[in-house]
């Protein structure tokens, strides 16, 4: 029996250590601990670091290779193969070899590096650490021109010692040899399933025990299960998540088409990989769009055509969108010609968010105080790369179809928002808007603060659907992919909005029924229904509105469960697809778990508000329902929103290679399916001779 199922690794040391100090100041009472513990300790010591003895490689650390081990890349699909060491050693390392497969590439690699260091900007190309006892350098741009496995193997020489790390990576093939040329991947963000059963509930009811009918989602062909953990953790974020979808990498929380790497002080030089819009576009000339409730620059939009480790490189990140590199700008031109060979301009970007595309002189037309932080127009740089820029639902439906187009909507900028100018109004305040629907029958003039006119124009997820087909299919009838987010499904669930969040799935559930009967009609087209990830929401029960604004029931017994819940009373008497009240007289309750401290009424809040301070998540937000029932928190205290879970998400497609789709994937294998499709694949059992 081993003596590591009882003592630690760290244990077992300090009793070496322990005996060795002995040996040197009492060798009688040396040799009697050395007689005990020799027999145990001789069946351990290949395992427990021996400080007397120790010259570990420890000092140097470990070799890392970008991109991450098991990786699935497309045969041709570009990456970023980097080599690193992660800990400084005492003297520069060096690169001993690097082998694929068995074959030397070590003189190709350095040759590589040689024409990346001769470029303007030469470090900044390789990724070379400041400091010259940390190695890192990217061979930027690298692919596969082979399907098969490979076995990537790099040795580096630091301190006298040689570390070496392998990865493995299987390349899938790719040809254009099927029928499909469109995908349409429609993403309720944070959308778990929870919230596709409340929606249908709140859209269609129930009639003899049974829903009287479901999501248009729901009526799609293929149904599969997705799992949606990163890099660094089981619970993941919108970017990590988002990239997996649409490039087949795992990566850490809040990277979007990057790695980590040992130049944390840079974000921009990053090891990269390359998106399946991006690989589309540069060798098929496929079109590249997104529709989106956030601001275009957020994390799920991003997915489509950025490359950086951080999500939160906004101005860069917009400056992607148009492939615009240029000195002065957050994104140069300077050290980054390889991330501008990389890049591909989007066709179809329309979404908020106008302060990352405009200097500080510019963005009070869109009621927004925060700009670009180099002040410059992107705008200008926009039309003058012949973008049509429309910034309402009238300048978005008169826009030619035939042109790129950059939408630049108003998001919501009342003080206090929880959502902020740079997102999309909740739908339900756009229906109060324009009149068509209410809370508790007051409408927008009623509420308090006011819904401002303006909202009644900022155009709707379908609206935007609709439009974005038409631009793309005009623009790149070869081919395109077309990414549709309902952002605020994450949003409103992070401010513990929910009634509002059930809006938001019904919106893009009207969004998913415009793609559909494209779809249908269209015969080329694969449209798939996820999640990136899911929020704690679960349905709790109903609450009896009435009861509660006539203060006739103890908030601590309002919320009813079993039999005493009954069946809520939503009403579409106008058939536009969202209740007419949002407070009907019972209605659905939701529980959140993984969130701060709230209050709550039950009812919709006439405006979103956050629901704890800043910096504490324990201490609720005073301007929020202050009579509401507290709810206390059950995350760390400085988590102030609701969180992420690891929760597997639902998938639904329907169309050309749907099938695929089937049964239970891992986010990674989304990618891979949606390629496999395009290569003709029919159904699973088409993926392995896709790696021969």
């Amino acid at each position: 029996m081993r003596l590591t199922n009882y003592l630690s690794k760290d244990c077992l040391s300090k009793i070496l250590k322990y005996i060795a100090s002995e040996i040197v100041s009492n060798c009688k009472i040396a040799v009697i601990l050395v007689a005990i513990a020799f027999p145990f300790l001789l069946t351990n010591l290949i395992s427990v670091p021996i400080a007397l003895a120790e010259k570990s490689p420890a000092k140097v650390g470990k070799v890392r290779i970008w991109p991450t081990n098991n990786t699935t890349f497309l045969v041709n699909q570009r990456f970023d193969l980097r080599i690193e060491n992660t800990f400084p050693a005492k003297t520069a390392p060096t690169l001993q070899s690097i082998r694929i497969n068995g074959k030397d590439y070590t003189k190709a690699f350095q040759e590589q590096i040689a024409k990346e260091l001769a470029m303007s900007g030469g470090k900044l190309e390789v990724g070379l650490p400041a400091d010259p006892n940390i190695f890192g350098q990217s061979w930027r741009n690298f692919s596969f021109d082979k399907a098969g496995i490979y076995e990537v193997v790099a040795t580096l020489k630091a301190d006298n010692t040689n570390v070496t790390a392998k990865n493995i990576y299987k390349v899938q093939r790719f040809e254009l040899a099927g029928d499909l040329k469109k995908i349409i991947l429609m993403i309720g963000d944070g959308m778990g399933n929870p919230l596709r059963t409340a929606g249908r509930i709140m859209a269609h009811g129930f009639k003899d025990g049974k829903p009287t009918s479901l999501l248009s989602m729901e009526k799609m062909t293929e149904l599969g299960l997705v799992s949606t953990s990163s890099l660094d953790s089981i619970i993941p974020d919108s970017a990590n998540t988002a990239i997996a979808l649409t490039s087949g990498a795992k990566t850490i929380n809040g990277s979007l088409g990057a790695f980590p790497d040992n130049t944390p002080s840079n974000p921009l030089d990053n090891p990269r990989i390359e998106t399946l819009p991006q690989y589309m576009k540069r060798l098929y000339g496929w079109g590249i769009g997104f529709a989106t409730t956030s601001f275009g620059v957020d994390a799920t939009p991003a997915s489509t055509f950025s490359n950086l480790v951080s999500r939160r490189q906004y101005d860069a990140i917009a400056q992607q969108l148009l492939d615009h590199f240029e000195d002065g700008y957050a994104l140069p031109a300077t050290g980054f010609k390889s991330l501008a060979e990389l890049s591909q301009p989007v066709d179809v970007a329309l979404a908020p968010g106008a302060r990352y595309f405009l200097p500080k002189n510019k963005v009070a037309d869109f009621k927004d105080n925060v700009s670009r932080k180099d002040d410059k127009n992107l705008v200008e740089i926009a039309k003058s790369k012949g973008y049509s820029i429309v910034t309402d639902v009238n300048s978005l439906e008169v826009a030619p179809n035939d042109k790129p187009i950059l939408g630049l909507f108003l998001g919501d900028f009342r003080p206090k928002s929880a959502l902020g100018a740079q997102n999309i109004p909740s739908v339900l305040d756009i229906m109060i808007a324009r009149g068509k629907a209410t809370i508790d029958g007051r409408g927008a003039k009623s509420l308090k603060p006011p819904i401002p006119e303006e909202f009644a124009k900022i155009p709707t997820l379908p609206e935007m659907t609709q439009k974005a087909i038409a631009v793309l299919d005009t623009v790149s009838p070869q081919g395109w992919i077309l990414l549709v987010e309902s952002s605020q499904t994450d949003k409103l669930a992070h401010s513990i909005d929910t009634d509002r969040v059930l809006y938001e799935v019904l919106t893009l559930d009207k969004s998913v029924e415009i793609a559909r009967d494209y779809a249908k009609q269209d015969g080329k087209t694969l449209v798939l229904v996820t999640s990136d990830h899911a929020q704690g929401q679960t349905i709790a029960g109903t609450v009896d509105t009435l009861s509660i604004r006539e203060k006739r029931i103890d908030l601590k017994d309002a919320l009813r469960a079993f039999e005493n819940a009954g069946f809520p009373t939503y009403s579409d008497k106008d058939n536009n697809g969202y209740p007419d009240e949002a407070n009907p007289n019972i209605k659905l309750a939701l529980g959140v778990s993984a969130r701060p401290a709230y209050r709550t009424n039950f009812l919709t809040d006439d405006f979103n508000l956050n629901p704890s301070i800043e910096k504490d998540g324990s201490t609720v937000n005073p301007d929020r329902e202050p009579d509401g029932l507290l709810l206390t928190a059950d995350l760390e205290r400085k988590e102030t929103i609701a969180n992420h879970t690891a929760d597997d998400v639902v998938l639904n497609a329907e169309g050309i290679g749907s099938s695929l789709f089937r049964g239970y994937m891992d986010n990674v294998e989304v990618f891979q399916r949606m390629a496999a499709a395009i290569s003709g694949a029919k159904d699973r059992s088409d993926l392995p001779r896709l790696l021969e």
